[in-house]
């Protein structure tokens, strides 16, 4: 009986640790999709997809030069919010059309179309 007793308490305490470090990620990744309203070069395309990799949180960074959309995959923080996007773009300059954003999952399909803005 003491035995049980003991596993019961190291399969508690070993779940309740697991669960403690998964909360300590700051939950899943997420994926935003901007799409710029103005003519973005090829040269600042390399640029804005540099600058939000230096980001700590920012997994991904690109900018499409075909489309002129921003994707991005990253772990949501407080210095991470739609606003840092926004405001890093429109003061660059850039006009935002479109802003999405969505929980990412590995191999899940990410919506390149510009019909789902808000």
């Amino acid at each position: 009986m003491i035995k049980l007793l003991l596993a019961i308490l190291a399969f508690t305490t070993l779940g309740f640790c697991s669960y403690s470090q998964q909360n300590d990620l700051g939950g899943p990744k997420r994926y935003i999709k901007i799409v710029i309203d103005s003519d973005v070069t090829q040269e600042a395309q390399s640029e804005i997809s540099n600058a939000f990799k230096q980001i700590p949180g920012v997994r991904t960074s690109r900018m499409d030069n075909t489309t002129n959309i921003f994707l991005g995959i990253y772990e949501p923080n407080e210095n991470l919010l739609e606003q840092t996007f926004t405001n890093w773009f429109t003061n660059h300059g850039y006009t935002i059309a479109c802003y999405y954003d969505a929980v990412y999952t590995e191999g899940g399909m990410i919506n390149l179309s510009k019909n789902n803005c808000r």
